[in-house]
This record gives C-alpha cells, structure tokens and sequence, in this order.
C-alpha cells in the first residue's frame, strides 16, 4: 500500500492530508480497465479484480449513468474519466483516497485506493494499446488510388487547420501535396501503405516542426526483412564529422574503427552530407549541431534508414573511409546485432533519469571542487510525476547558494515539463530583471481571444489579460513588445494573440554567476529552460547549440491509411524573436565535446567549464 500512497501525493501535492477534495479532475484509483460481458475488471495494485463499489458509489449506479448519458462511449468514460463521472454525473466528488470493493474468484474485499494522474495515464495507455491490437488486423496494407488521395485531402486539411508551422513556414507544402497526387495518380496498382506514409513524413519534414511524426501505428519491425539491419560498428561526432567506432574488448570505451581513416565519406556510393541533408529528412530542419548528431544515430540504423526512403536495402554495404586526403575502401555484412555507439554521458543520463524518476535524488547536486555548485537536470520532470521532487530541487538549490558559481547542466535531457523553469527562476532571476518576460506562444486558432487555454497554462503560457498575470507583468509585457521583434512575420489571422511566460525572483537569489551547460541532445523543454534564462545578466549558456523545439502536439488520422499525423499547434518564440524550432538555443560560450569525451566518455565539457569559472571567464 506504501507504493498508492506515494503515488497519490506524486500527483497530488499541492493537496494537504488525504481528507480534502480532488483538485485534479484527470485522475484514477486503477491502472487499467477491461471488459467482461460488459463488466468492469479493474487493475489494482497489478491484481485484476470485478469492480464492485467506490465509497457508497455502486457499480449499477455507476454503469447505469454511463451508458444512458455516453452512448457507445460509456466504457471509455467509465475507464478514463472517473472523476468526471462521479462529480458532474451523479453528484459526488470524491477524495484523493477512496473504500474500493473489488471481488476476486467470488471473494469480496474492502482496498483504499488513491486517484492519482498517474494511474489514469496507464490506463489510457492500456485503453490505446489495446484499440490498436483489436484493429490491426483489420487494417490495410494498401491503399487504392482513390483512398490514397482521399487521405493526402485529409493530411493537407490537417496543415491547413491544425499545424502552426505549416502556416509558418516557407515552405510550399501544398505543391508538395498535389506533386505526390500527381504521382499516385499516374500508378498502376495499389499503393503500399508504408510508402505511402514515408512520402508524406517528407512532406512533413520540410515544414520544421520538430515535435511532428508520421506514422503507420499497424507496422511491425518484424515485418520488414531488412528494417532492422545495422552497420557492424558504431557511429559517432567529432569536430562534426561522423566517424567510425568500435567497443573497445576490455572496457566500456570506444576507438576509431581505422585509426587512419576516422571519417565516413559514403556508404554505397551515398555521400555522408547527402545522408544528412536528404536520407535522414526527419531532422533536416533541425540545428546544425542537432541534424549531425542525429544522423549519426540513424546511419547507423541503416536498414531502416533506406526503408524510411523507401530504397530496397542489400544485405551488404561498401564503406568509404577517410583521414580528409587518402580513403580507404571496405565492404561489410549489415548485421542485426547492436553493435553501435553508446555515449557514456548519454547512458549516465539515462541512468540518472530512471533514478530521479523512481524518487532517487542522489547525485542530483553536490559542491564540486572550489567551491563551484553542480545541479543535473536529466529530464524536466512534472513535480506531480516525482514525489518531492521539488522540495528537493529547493533544497540543492539553497545549499549551493554559498559558491562561487552555479553550473546548471541540462546536457542531454529531452524535455517534459516547465515546472522545474520556475523553481529555478525563484533563485536566478535577480530583483532588477523580476518579472521577465521568458518565452512568447502563438496558438494556431482563429479564434483571437483566449483566455484559458489547459494546454498553454500547463506551459505557464498566459494571454496579456489573463488573471494569472498581475498589473505589474503587463508593464514589464509592455516594455519588452516594445523592442521585442519576431524573426520573420506569419498570418496573424490564423493564430492567437500571444501567450506569455512570465517568471519571477523568489526570496532567496543566487547572485553569484549561473552557467547553464547544455548540447545538441538538449531537446524540447530543456531548450525552453535554457532559451528563458539566456540573456540575464549573471546567466553564461555553454556548450553546444540546443535542439530546441516546443510545440503543443495534437494528432490526427488519415481515413482510409488511419496513419498518425502529429503535428505542433503552437509557435513558440525566444526572446531574441527566434523559434526555438529549427534554430535552438546558441551558448554564450562554445564548449563542444573533444575526442576524449567522445570516446572515453571523459567530462571534458564539465572540466573544461570548472577550469573557466576558476579563471574568472
């Protein structure tokens, strides 16, 4: 039970004591909800048992009012919107901690369970995974002519209403849309549906929404003879170039493949630059220092990288190596093995982030020698994910606000939420620059006043009139618009009025230098952290070009394909009037990682910072 009630505070922390009512309507006391003759059986504490009653609630009463008020709706009202139910349905809002009676082979037993966020989230998981195991089958695995084009209406009718950066974008995505009409159109058979949804990922790609995706959610890795073939050797970045890499046999470390020829000038006649540019058309848009980095990742995935393309892929490839004069030439058996390279830093992040998400918070921060504060941010967690997360990150915070410097490192982490930016902002932001104007949102609607809008206020996004923002934030909005200017102009007709982040200093400040340590695997709402502290006056970026990105995605199906189309709804600016899209955030101070790092997975970013700081850079 220990494991419920960590869980109902996780999601519930702004609640004191069990006695209160829910806050959250978007909660559940089940991981999961299956049907049996159209009765409930219920996940508890990874047991299955038959729903019976919830405090002096029914089963009857509760089924009853679902299907009579739901229509064929009513089981997944039941299963994902509990509260919903209880509350406006049948007059009842219930605490975080419920009596549940559940049955098991005829026995019936008294639980307390817990509504939490977490528990409705797997349950939607288990919902979705469960609807695309029933129709999968029943999906095809190709389209006529006629359904194709139908679908291609659908995905321009989805660019046109939905996307923000569709509306954004210099590019002609409709020419693109009626050029692979034209191309289906001259086919003679039907077409495949995984071609089909390849040629419109490219469509996609070309309009520089990073958070976007297309998918065929029926397709199976298996299906595929040579998806999932690899090259027989790692690849990795240095000095921006892609090199070849083997596992050294005695450790963890990596080497050169050909200690002479470290590059890879081209596979099967391909070029690595046109790999780049046009192969891995997923991160095309992406910053310079992002787009090599991922296509490292993908060029290793080789066969999938050719079915991606739609390029029949060999069992064999020949391989280019160079020094930047001499090549050496090579061929090689794909394999399926993973032979690939493993950044440590990466792995030690990874390590990190399953600590912080299973409540573990060593290692979160500690004073580095000299007196120099180091916090590791590995993913930008909700508070309401992690119980005490917060009050941890407060704490690390007030120990370290003795040193000398504050080294904040985000390298690596993808994102999440933004509710660490603003326990952070309480510390950094100094009183001369309190309130600051941190992030500018646009929201693709037509509708032009908003004034709550869930999914910005989840970003700490408001509009000039809202009520979370007080007179004197509008002031400071005023003074920012009046040098503020955007990158380049869209039409104001298809978006909202913006959306402001607004954040503020705390009681306690930091007031000696911050450096916020970040690279080219920064992504989402870590570029976000590091783009809304950029510019103040004790804060230094360093490192490497983030992958920016923040989008606010919704998804879409085809008709005919139901391929996903996730797209971004939001536009979202930096205070220097760029995307964070397509551009990142660039530090103040360039530390890219060497070769060491690279291949011995030595900090030398970390070391090289800490020998700056003592310096008095």
């Amino acid at each position: 039970m220990r494991t419920y009630f960590i869980l109902a505070v996780l999601c519930f922390s702004s609640i004191i004591g069990f006695g209160q009512k829910l806050e959250l309507e978007r909660a559940s006391p089940f991981t999961a909800v299956k049907w049996e003759n159209n009765e409930p059986i219920v996940q508890f504490e990874n047991e299955w048992y038959h729903f019976q009653k919830l405090d002096h609630i029914n089963k009857k009463e509760l089924l009853d009012y679902c299907k009579k008020e739901f229509g064929d709706k009513w089981q997944k009202r039941f299963s994902e919107d509990l509260v919903e139910v209880l509350t406006e349905g049948l007059n009842y809002k219930p605490n975080v901690q419920v009596a549940l009676q559940l049955s098991k082979d005829g026995v019936t037993k008294e639980f307390t369970g817990f509504f939490t966020l977490e528990n409705r989230q797997r349950s939607l998981k288990y919902n979705r995974s469960k609807a695309v195991s029933k129709t999968k089958h029943l999906l095809p695995k190709k389209l006529t002519i006629v359904e194709a084009i139908e679908d291609l209406r659908v995905f321009e009718n989805i660019l046109d209403n939905k996307s923000s950066y569709a509306q954004f974008s210099n590019f002609d995505y409709k020419s693109a849309i009626k050029e692979l009409k034209a191309s289906i159109e001259n086919k003679k058979g039907d077409i495949d549906i995984n071609e089909f949804t390849n040629a419109i990922s490219k469509i996609m790609s070309e309009i520089g929404d990073r958070h976007s995706s297309i998918k065929n959610e029926a397709f199976r890795k298996e299906d595929d003879k040579t998806y999932n073939l690899r090259l027989p050797f790692g690849v990795a970045v240095f000095d921006e170039q892609i090199v070849a890499t083997k596992q050294d046999v005695n450790n963890e470390n990596y080497s050169y493949y050909y200690n002479s020829y470290p590059n890879i000038k081209s596979i099967n006649g391909i070029t690595i630059e046109t790999i780049i540019d046009s192969y891995n058309y997923r991160d095309k848009k992406a910053p310079k220092d992002a787009k090599v980095y991922r296509s490292s990742r993908v060029i290793e995935k080789y066969g999938e990288l050719l079915f991606k393309n739609n390029i029949a892929c060999l069992d064999s490839v020949k391989v280019v190596f160079s020094d930047g004069i001499t090549d050496k030439i090579e061929a090689f058996k794909l394999t399926s093995a993973k032979k690939g390279y493993n950044s440590k830093l990466l792995k030690a992040n990874y390590s990190n982030m399953l600590k912080m998400g299973n409540g573990d918070f060593k290692g979160l921060s500690r004073k580095l020698e000299d007196n120099i504060g180091y916090i590791n941010i590995p993913r930008m967690y909700n508070y309401d994910e992690i119980e005490g997360l917060e009050n941890e990150i407060e704490k690390a915070l007030e120990n370290l606000l003795d040193t000398k410097a504050l080294i904040i490192d985000v390298r690596n982490n993808p994102g999440g939420g933004r509710a660490i930016i603003q326990t952070f902002a309480n510390y950094i932001i100094q009183e001369k620059q309190s309130p600051w104007v941190a992030n500018v949102a646009y929201l693709r609607t037509d509708k032009k006043e908003i004034e709550a809008v869930e999914s910005m206020s989840a970003r700490y996004l408001y509009s000039y009139n809202s009520e979370k923002l007080t007179d004197n934030d509008r002031r400071v909005i005023d003074e920012f618009n009046r040098s503020y200017k955007l990158q380049q102009t869209f039409d104001a007709s298809k978006f909202s009025k913006p959306f402001y982040m607004v954040l503020h200093k705390g009681n306690k400040s930091y007031t000696n230098p911050v450096y916020t340590l970040v690279n080219e695997n920064s992504f989402s709402a870590a570029s976000v952290f590091t783009s809304a502290f950029k510019s103040l006056p004790n804060v230094k970026i360093v490192g490497v070009t983030t992958d920016g990105s923040s989008g606010n995605s919704k998804t879409a199906h085809l008709k005919y394909s139901n391929i996903r189309v996730k797209v971004s709804t939001m536009l979202s600016f930096q205070r220097n009037g760029k995307t964070l899209d397509g551009n990142g955030t660039i530090p103040d101070i360039s530390i890219p990682a060497n070769e060491l790092q690279v291949l011995k997975g030595i900090d030398s970013q970390l070391n090289n910072l800490i020998k700056m700081i003592n310096r008095g850079l």
